[in-house]
């Protein structure tokens, strides 16, 4: 039996990930694990960057950043202009068509009527039309974006290869020589000097404005029109399963990290349990990039964490000398860790760490009631551990582990078990399950409430 595969992955949970992007579901762990060196800490850069690497080649849209990008060179010689007359005044001499009723009130304000002093008209070419505004607006979000989003990884193009269309160098428009799209870009945006003399804000382009240029009769600037539309589209978390499957494959998840897409692929599972969840969005999820949503139901406060240790929660095992036999492991085994922090700092400068046990489960489901205090208590914790594995081998260490999570795992700032001696590993305030690929062999539980191995494609039900 073959695993299952990245491709099938994906298309399982596209239409989920466009889904709980809309509800305020935030992903910034996966996303930060999957290109680390991009410093892609939020689900906005990534979008920005899903942004310039549309393509109507690949997706059949109407046009994509990539292929307008292609034919930039060419275009941006057919910026418009609007043409007013313009008044100028000059001593001794004529430029353009004289103004005459203007000459002579300039000469009467000066008291000297037979002063060699003109006023003249000329035209004067404008940018800032709605069109250019539209234009500009647009290479300035793309400008930014590959220059500052995609900085290290264009400077660093080996193991980008969905980046190759902006990185690879390619013959310049008008007999230009060899240039990247990115480089063709810089010198684009930086050097024109009709781009240079228009100046817009986000703010002042209006839906209004993006529609009527729409309708223009340059197909350059419908194009321009269209993709600033759909780049706030997408900064809304407009999209639909297609384009959700496109940034999981392009952007997010690396051919090297299916075990990552794997551990997703549950996390929208447990998340489907819950029916007319009404998620909140994080407030700023820098500051608990793990957790991926959090919402009340029933009376209680939830919190869902992926590859964490949860909001409250401590999965770290300490030896206490003073309770130690005089021999025995634990007595033996607080000598080994005592002298290894000695030779360490000895002779290698840095310390070693006193914890007997510690780890980080893959998913984490805290529930939390309101106390007489108006405060919150932990009530249940779930703890789910994913193993993208069909080796039975694997499964087992992977069901050791989770066990381990669920009978060390400690309130943060206590020593207190969450489950307590008498129901240790009964699943009754901490429950577990351990999440595989599909196997040649069923795994029923014993009992309804005890620990179970979930299969892929099965569905773990409500978890607490």
């Amino acid at each position: 039996m073959a695993k299952t595969t990245e491709e099938t992955l994906l298309g399982e949970i596209a239409d989920d990930f466009q889904t709980y992007l809309r509800k305020g579901v935030r992903f910034d762990r996966v996303i930060g694990s999957a290109h680390a060196d991009l410093d892609i800490d939020d689900i906005e850069t990534l979008l920005r960057i899903h942004f310039v690497l549309t393509d109507a080649e690949d997706d059949s849209s109407e046009v994509g950043v990539l292929d307008f990008m292609r034919q930039l060179e060419d275009r941006i010689r057919q910026m418009k202009t609007t043409t007013a007359p313009e008044s100028f005044q000059y001593r001794g001499e004529i430029r353009g068509q004289i103004d005459w009723q203007g000459t002579v009130k300039t000469r009467a304000r000066t008291g000297r009527l037979d002063e060699p002093l003109f006023v003249c008209s000329q035209p004067e070419e404008h940018y800032n039309i709605d069109e250019n505004l539209v234009l500009k607006r647009l290479l300035t979000i793309i400008h930014e974006i590959v220059t500052d989003d995609l900085a290290y990884a264009l400077d660093n193009p080996e193991g980008y290869d969905w980046l190759n269309d902006w990185v690879m160098p390619q013959t310049g428009g008008s007999g230009r020589g060899v240039e990247s799209a990115a480089e063709m870009l810089d010198r684009i945006y930086e050097q024109n000097i009709y781009l240079q003399r228009i100046s817009v804000a986000d703010s002042d382009i209006t839906d209004r404005t993006i529609q009527s240029v729409k309708r223009s009769r340059s197909q350059f600037y419908q194009d321009a029109a269209v993709l600033l539309d759909r780049y706030r589209q997408l900064i809304n978390h407009e999209l639909d399963s297609t384009e959700a499957r496109d940034i999981l494959n392009n952007t997010l998840i690396a051919p090297a990290n299916t075990e990552t897409l794997f551990e997703l692929y549950w996390v929208f599972r447990v998340l489907d349990s819950y029916e007319g969840v009404e998620y909140r969005v994080l407030t700023d999820s820098r500051d608990s990039p793990s957790t991926i949503a959090t919402w009340e139901q029933d009376g209680s406060r939830f919190v869902l964490s992926h590859d964490s240790t949860g909001e409250a929660l401590s999965f770290s095992e300490s030896i206490g000398s003073k309770d130690i036999e005089p021999d025995g492991y634990l007595y033996r085994m607080n000598k080994v860790l005592s002298r290894w922090q000695s030779i360490s700092e000895d002779l290698l400068g840095r310390g070693g760490s006193d914890s007997l046990w510690g780890g980080r489960p893959d998913i984490v489901l805290e529930r939390y009631r309101e106390t007489n205090s108006d405060g919150m208590e932990l009530e249940q914790v779930f703890l789910g551990e994913v193993k993208y594995t069909q080796n039975i081998d694997y499964v087992a260490t992977g069901l050791r582990e989770l066990l381990e999570y669920m009978a060390f795992v400690k309130q943060a700032g206590t020593d207190e078990y969450v489950e307590s001696a008498d129901d240790l590993l009964e699943s009754v305030d901490v429950k577990g399950l351990l999440f595989v690929d599909e196997l040649d062999r069923e795994t029923p539980a014993k009992r309804e409430e005890d620990v179970k191995i979930i299969q892929y494609s099965e569905s773990p039900g409500t978890v607490l």
